[in-house]
């Protein structure tokens, strides 16, 4: 009976005892958790990790990016992005004559012409420009719009070309464009077109885009030619001695205004 009657107390102690010993090792449990944590956020630790990722390479681009493969052998061309971004920076930077102005090939020239058979509407569809040269000198004609270099337009021949010498002639078409106006005789027909040409670097709205190279006025540089030099400069000559003539002319109209109410005024 003695020992029938032990048997209930030691049962009792033995259930105190397990939630309190359970409880021991969830807070201990709980502790370790709270110190990785804390030890993972520590400002050390944290800095420590961004200064690796800052030191760490990025790659923008995979290993075979910019690399032409041949799949019937084991030649591998490669460029880096960077070099060739370099290149073409380079390139910009050299299309620029000695005096700091725009390299202009005739087929860029020519993109930016208008067909006599477009619609009005399609000639400056898109943002598309509308350029001349005149004397190697290429400009930017656009705010000329339609009804000047359109299809219609009465100048739409000079349009993504140099036709130099149909600004005198008049002969608007690729016979008249081709004629070596350097060799005409009458500097007055030099004067005539190097006129135009200065119409077009003073105009208000026209922008001067650059120098036509690999022409009769430039060459493959920007240098300006023999050629366009006597061609400005015979033509300069020829302005000189027609403002002078002109400046005659108006003088003998006043001094003949003039007899002519002195002569009304004794009758």
């Amino acid at each position: 009976h003695k020992s029938n009657a032990a048997t209930p107390k030691t049962t009792t102690m033995r259930r105190k005892t397990a939630p309190l010993t359970t409880l021991v090792w969830l807070i201990i449990a709980a502790s370790m958790l709270l110190s990785s944590v804390l030890e993972e956020r520590s400002p050390i630790k944290m800095m420590a990790v961004v200064s690796a990722e800052d030191s760490a390479p990025t790659a923008t681009t995979s290993p075979n990016e910019g690399c032409n493969n041949n799949d019937n052998n084991d030649d591998q061309t490669c460029t880096d992005p960077s070099k060739e971004e370099e290149s073409a920076t380079t390139t910009t930077t050299q299309q620029l004559s000695p005096s700091g102005e725009r390299l202009i090939t005739s087929t860029e020239l020519a993109s930016h012409g208008i067909k006599s058979t477009e619609s009005k509407e399609a000639a400056t569809a898109g943002g598309h420009t509308i350029w001349l040269s005149i004397l190697g000198r290429v400009f930017d004609v656009t705010s000329g719009g339609p009804s000047y270099y359109g299809p219609k337009g009465s100048y739409n021949f000079y349009s993504g070309r140099d036709a130099s010498p149909c600004f005198h002639s008049g002969k608007n078409n690729e016979e008249g464009a081709a004629v070596n106006l350097e060799e005409w005789e009458d500097d007055k027909h030099l004067m005539s077109v190097y006129d135009w040409s200065q119409f077009y670097e003073k105009h208000e709205t026209y922008q001067f885009m650059g120098v036509l190279i690999n022409s009769k006025y430039y060459d493959e540089n920007g240098e300006e030619t023999d050629v366009r030099k006597d061609i400005v400069e015979r033509a300069s000559k020829a302005k000189i001695i027609a403002d002078k003539e002109k400046e005659a002319r108006k003088k003998a109209r006043l001094e003949k205004r003039k007899a002519d109410r002195e002569k009304n005024m004794k009758k």
